[in-house]
């Protein structure tokens, strides 16, 4: 039997005008009754004349038109096809008009638009933010949204990006990965769209405390192509910048192209965040960290501007969709030494010919302290300072190791010292506990340190310290484990950090917590346990899952600790919980070659740091202790990619049994 518009209206108890006006979107009705008579529609089986013609209106208001300024900026080329689909699926056809940024093109087309009975609502990105220049189109009555683009005033509804919030959130992102010198590029308009990103630019350096933002930020004409690329050359040169922010679309693909010209290697010279998400953004190298526009809701928003909100409604509202933040790798976290100095690159440190004939001539004499020998990393540290240093002819004294101990290595120090060495190179044991003897080699020979800072020592003691990028290093593992959960709703996990007081192991779980909170909302931390000795970590991981039995993945602080949390979660019989911690090493990378557990991990690299610390001090002996922070960058390594990660790392091919 067919169902009428009658009975339907008796079961909502309004009028078949409503009912009417409500399926058909011809005149106003709040979105909850609308709701509510479309449920009963479809429980009763009734269709509407745009159901049973294919869902799309004929003849008079059946049309939404959407313009735009230019088909330039990836925005625009994808809100057509989606401002397409959300009108075809409320029963609209759309027609597209495209304004090249010129007014009385523009104009030519609303009046065009006006004088159309076809048209039943218009969604318009301005080509200038005068409300004066819209006085026709506002007063004629016909539903109008401005999407991605506002008036001066609040002549009308607006749905854009939330972009003070979005340039805010990225900006704020470079300033933790430590950049302090950021680049903003931004289109020279008087536009609502640039106001704001530069308004969420000043938020950002201001919260922070960094001062002159003003001659940061450069504003370029897009549609003078070869004059845009020239200005950003020219900033790129004069800036000193060590990360650029592009404001939109077009500027991200002419930042990269000038990037590319002038051979800029990014991240490691210049850290890049571009603008919208082409498909082409992930494709790149390094793939490029984007602030992401919601295309699909703003079309969303303003379809139900134009057919659910006519006429009844005369206050106007914007309405700021977040945007979403793509991390990728086009961001460097730039390392930072114990007093907060900038870390430069192994690359940036360089001997001369003439540097190495006079340390062949010079019968320079080095010892090595070392806090521990037994595992892979000091034995590729070792070899690396030995094989460096005699191709410079500089003679190895000793090579000492403490086990941990720091009352062995302060003996084995005084030991080391009265064997009158030009410089030594160790790794301390305890900041606090050897901090007295490390004093006293500093004042009687040139010392070159390795991850760990004694306390007590000021920056003019020693030569040279260096270390991984622990700020990057505790980064990457703290992604791994978050891109494993994404796409789950609250996953749950633990932190297990070193409890000692050593500034790398700070720094690494200090960026590795903060990442998870920034970068993961999706993520709760339940439980964090901190250990002191190596063999703790057991007892540590233990209590934590007795404690939170609903962990669902760990952050370990590196290997060691981590195989002693493996060793917990088995006699635990959780082998459902995953592992991302940092270094590589034999037991670690079986335990990922079976894909068991441990999920991934980011790598100091022990060989090319011990080439960095033989040459760190083989300047320190020529006198040239320009470099007093050296930062070597992590090694991301995931279990496809373990093979390769192992010959890169340990400098051998990867052992069958680890395959296995």
């Amino acid at each position: 039997m067919k169902v009428t518009l009658q009975e339907i209206a008796e079961e909502v108890g309004v009028s078949i005008a409503t009912v009417s006006f409500a399926l058909n979107r011809t005149r106003y009705v709040s979105p909850e009754l609308v709701q509510r008579i479309e449920e009963v529609a479809r429980e009763k089986g009734y269709h509407t004349k745009q159901e049973k013609q294919g869902k799309l209106r004929r003849g008079r208001l059946s049309e939404i038109a959407l313009v735009i300024p230019s088909l330039d900026s990836s925005f625009y080329t994808h809100v057509i096809p989606a401002v397409s689909r959300k009108a075809r699926e409320r029963g609209y056809m759309m027609a597209v008009y495209v304004s090249d940024n010129d007014r009385e093109r523009e104009k030519h087309i609303l009046d065009g638009i006006m004088s159309s009975r076809r048209v039943a609502g218009v969604i318009l990105s301005p080509s200038c933010e005068d409300e004066k220049a819209y006085s026709g189109i506002l007063s004629y009555g016909i539903p109008l949204v401005f999407i991605e683009r506002m008036l001066s005033g609040e002549a009308a509804d607006s749905v854009i990006s939330d972009n003070a919030e979005g340039i805010r959130r990225a900006a704020e992102y470079l300033i933790k990965c430590g950049h302090e010198k950021i680049v903003l590029l931004l289109e020279k308009r008087h536009l609502s769209s640039v106001d704001e990103r530069k308004r969420g630019y000043d938020m950002a350096l201001n919260q922070y405390g960094l001062s002159g933002s003003e001659d940061m930020v450069v504003g370029v004409m897009l549609q003078e192509k070869e004059s845009t690329m020239e200005t950003i050359a020219k900033v790129l040169r004069e800036k000193r910048a060590t990360a650029v922010l592009a404001g939109g679309n077009v500027l991200t693909l002419y930042l990269l192209e000038v990037i590319s010209k002038l051979g800029i290697n990014c991240p490691e010279e210049l850290s890049v965040i571009g603008f919208g998400d082409g498909d082409w953004c992930g494709l790149v190298k390094p793939p490029l960290t984007v602030l992401k526009q919601d295309i699909d809701k703003i079309a969303e928003e303003t379809v139900a501007y134009i057919t659910d909100e006519k006429g009844g409604r005369r206050e106007k509202k914007i309405k700021r969709i977040p945007m979403e933040f793509c991390i990728r790798n086009s961001v460097q976290n730039i390392a930072r030494g114990p007093f907060g100095e900038r870390a430069v690159y192994p690359e940036e440190i360089v001997l001369s010919e003439e540097d190495e004939r006079l340390l062949k001539s010079g019968n320079y004499r080095v010892a090595l302290a070392f806090h521990y020998s037994g595992d892979e990393w000091t034995s590729l540290h070792e070899k690396a300072i030995l094989e460096t240093l005699s191709g410079y002819g500089i003679h190895v004294l000793t090579v000492t190791d403490a086990h941990f101990d720091p009352e062995l290595q302060k003996t084995q120090l005084e030991g080391i010292m009265m064997q009158k060495p030009d410089a030594v190179i160790a790794v301390p044991v305890d900041e606090e506990k050897t901090s007295g003897i490390f004093q006293e080699v500093a004042k009687k020979t040139r010392l070159i340190l390795i991850n760990s800072m004694p306390r007590s020592l000021k920056k003019e003691d020693y030569a040279c310290w260096i270390s991984v990028n622990e700020r990057e290093n505790g980064q990457n593992a703290a992604r791994i484990l978050g891109d494993h959960f994404l796409g789950k709703d609250n996953a749950k996990v633990g932190l297990l950090v070193h409890g000692a007081e050593y500034f790398a192991t700070r720094q690494r779980d200090f960026f590795a917590e903060e990442t998870l909170r920034d970068q993961y909302p999706a993520i709760e931390i339940v439980n964090k346990k901190s250990f002191g000795c190596i063999e703790n970590a057991y007892e540590a991981c233990r209590r934590m899952i007795e404690e939170t039995p609903e962990i669902e993945g760990l952050y370990v602080t590196w290997e060691r600790p981590a195989l002693e949390a493996i060793r917990a979660l088995k006699d635990l019989r959780r082998r459902d919980v995953v592992i991302s911690t940092t270094d590589l090493d034999y037991e670690i990378a079986s335990y990922m070659a079976k894909g068991e557990m441990v999920i991934g991990l980011s790598s100091q690299r022990p060989y090319d740091q011990g080439v960095v610390a033989a040459v760190a001090a083989a300047k320190a002996l020529l006198g040239r202790c320009d470099s007093k922070c050296i930062g070597v960058p992590p090694y991301r390594v995931e279990a496809e990619k373990l093979e390769r990660a192992w010959k890169d790392l340990i400098k051998t091919k990867m052992p069958i049994l680890v395959k296995k």
